[in-house]
């Protein structure tokens, strides 16, 4: 059921698709918390760091969306004063039902639990299963690196005759 944010909740449960976070999911869909699924939205700060929550009479409610994540419903809201700066992520939860967490990482250069589900691999070519939008190539290249050390040098005191 579509509701407030855009979201329908059903769309995307785990079970459709291993791009779609199993802990985002259990957070919006918490018991004790069900209004997250209709009243949640996605934030960005000046920095890039997205947040998932909800303004309310002058507090935002929510917390950071890599937490989410990470911990999924053990990742709290949190009520933080003055947030005014977040600006909305319009359309982000369609973007989301369509291509999951490819949604979160459009550049494909993060890692998620359940990752070796998304890549699809041809000799040196991968292609992403879950927004069948990226495409990256191995890139074979090698590195000279110079070491340096300081390494004792026998003494006289060691029984060996040293010249300077």
């Amino acid at each position: 059921m579509t509701r407030e944010n855009g979201l329908d909740i059903k769309l995307i449960n785990p079970k459709n698709g291993a791009k779609y976070s199993p802990n985002l999911y259990k957070w919006l869909n918490h018991r004790h918390h069900k209004h997250r699924a209709w009243m949640s939205r996605i934030y960005k700060d000046s920095s890039g760091v997205y947040w998932i929550g909800h303004f309310y009479d002058g507090y935002f409610s929510g917390n950071r969306l890599m937490a989410v994540l990470c911990f999924g419903v053990r990742a709290d809201s949190y009520a933080w004063r003055g947030m005014k700066w977040l600006s909305e992520v319009n359309g982000f939860w369609g973007q989301y039902t369509q291509d999951g967490r490819c949604a979160i990482d459009k550049d494909h250069s993060m890692s998620f639990v359940g990752d070796e589900t998304r890549w699809g691999l041809d000799i040196d070519t991968r292609h992403c299963l879950w927004c069948g939008k990226a495409i990256q190539r191995l890139k074979r290249y090698m590195k000279a690196i110079e070491c340096t050390e300081w390494v004792n040098v026998p003494t006289e005191s060691d029984g060996h005759n040293v010249t300077a």
